[in-house]
Formats: structure tokens, C-alpha cells, sequence
């Protein structure tokens, strides 16, 4: 028993040596060509802005006069289906179980096989865990208020680091983990790309209708979550694991034999 925890615990860690030793392809960059990048991060602040100016006024004058507290609502009974748990104990448990499986003799085909489902189970928990951390950092870093704490002196209300729930609606955890799976969705298995974006949608509508969050607060999310983790694909993609780069510069699933 001890030396299969042993061996175990050799396994889990030696793929994290693998990640971290992996030599980085100096072909593409980290960031898409800049004449790309900072136009499309420049259009995605200026929707932000246009929301918080246009739409979340409007969204206010709407949740003055309707109900948001109905538990018994659609919304109320699907808007948790994007907290991170549903996500991070599957593939938390995935990864546990699929280097147990590990301890048993394997060839070389299947040990690269491995080594691919681990390392997909593995994006998906990582990329789900960071998007979050960065939206609770955005979160306590802005502190605004919720709409239901709303006293209706302006907008934007903010406590910065006050770590109060009320304080923490910029921008929405629940968009990003919504925002996280569609791109996941999206690089995994893009023909399936719009089921994630519906989740994601449907996911963002359920927090106003909950009241839980501005228009702008949920779009701020979707993107943290999509942008984060096509960005994170693409630090895979340099180290030439799991993902790797079009003719075009994009992004595609890499196949478990290993062809670039």
C-alpha cells in the first residue's frame, strides 16, 4: 500500500515536472498579433462601458417593479448551475481516479493516452480555478454593489476590498464560470460551440432575472471567463500540449498521437 501511494504521488507530481519543463515553441507568442489583440480588448471595455451607460439604468428601472426573489422561477431553479463546484469535483475526482489508473503497467501508447486525458481533465480544472481567482480579485478590487443594495444615489456604488457580499458585483463569478466552460466547449469540440454559448447566455440572463447582478456586471464576467481561458489555451498551445496553432495563428485540439 505504501509504495503504491508512493508511486502514486511520483505520477501526479512528475506531471506537473513535465508541464513546467516542457520547452516553450518561440513560433507564436503568449498574446495574438497586436494589431488584433488590443483592438479586440479595446472593443470588449468600450461594450463593458456602453452596458453600464445604457442598459444597466434600464435594468434598474425593471427590477424597482418585479419581483427577483422567487425561488420557484426558472432562473432561480438554473442560475446555480454555473457554480465552480458542479465543475471542479468531476474533474477533481477525474484527475484522482485517472492517476490511480496510472498505477497499473501500461504501454507506450496508452501512457501517451493518458497523459492527454489527464492533462484535458486538467485544463478544464485550472482554467475554471484561475478564470475565478481573477474575477474574485476583480471583484474585491472594484466593490460594487449589488442591485438589491442598490440605494439609488448612482450606479456605481463601491466599497474596494470591502469583502462584503454586498460589494462584490463587478463582474459576475457566475458569467465567468459560464464564460470558462463556453470557450472550453469551444477548443475542445467546436462543433458542439453552441450549446456552450447558450449555456453561457442562459446563464448570464438568469443572473438579472435574480437579481444578483447588472447587465454590465455580466458581460464583464462572460468575457473574463472566455478571454482568460482562450488565453491560458494558448500558453498549452506554445508548450505544444493538448492544443497547438493553426497556419492562421488560431487554436485546434491536438490529437492524443501527438501530431502538431
Amino acid at each position: 500500500m505504501d509504495s503504491a501511494i508512493k508511486t502514486w504521488g511520483q505520477n501526479f507530481t512528475g506531471f506537473f515536472k513535465l508541464i513546467s519543463e516542457r520547452k516553450i515553441a518561440e513560433t507564436h507568442s503568449l498574446l495574438p498579433k497586436m494589431a488584433v489583440f488590443f483592438p479586440t480588448i479595446s472593443l470588449f471595455i468600450v461594450v463593458i462601458v456602453a452596458t453600464y451607460f445604457m442598459l444597466d439604468p434600464l435594468y434598474m428601472d425593471w427590477f424597482k417593479v418585479n419581483d427577483t426573489d422567487n425561488p420557484d422561477s426558472i432562473f432561480s431553479k438554473t442560475t446555480d448551475l454555473a457554480q465552480v463546484h458542479w465543475f471542479l469535483v468531476p474533474t477533481g475526482l477525474s484527475l484522482i481516479l485517472i492517476s490511480i489508473w496510472k498505477l497499473r503497467p501500461v504501454d507506450k501508447s496508452d501512457l501517451l493516452k493518458w497523459h492527454h486525458r489527464f492533462m484535458g481533465v486538467y485544463f478544464i480544472f485550472t482554467a475554471i480555478v484561475f478564470s475565478g481567482l481573477l474575477t474574485l480579485l476583480f471583484k474585491n478590487l472594484f466593490g460594487r454593489v449589488r442591485p438589491n443594495y442598490y440605494d439609488g444615489s448612482n450606479l456605481w456604488q463601491s466599497v474596494p476590498f470591502g469583502g462584503e457580499y454586498a460589494f462584490l458585483s463587478f463582474p459576475s463569478g457566475h458569467a465567468t464560470t459560464a464564460g470558462a466552460v463556453a470557450m472550453i466547449v469551444f477548443l475542445f469540440a467546436p462543433r458542439f460551440g453552441l450549446f456552450g454559448i447558450l449555456f453561457a447566455v442562459w446563464i448570464a440572463v438568469s443572473r438579472l432575472f435574480v437579481g444578483a447582478h447588472y447587465p454590465s456586471d455580466v458581460v464583464a464576467g462572460l468575457m473574463v471567463g472566455a478571454v482568460f481561458t482562450w488565453m491560458y489555451a494558448r500558453s498549452f498551445a506554445r508548450k505544444r500540449m493538448l492544443f497547438k496553432f493553426t497556419d492562421k495563428g488560431g487554436l485546434a485540439f491536438r490529437k492524443p498521437n501527438g501530431s502538431r
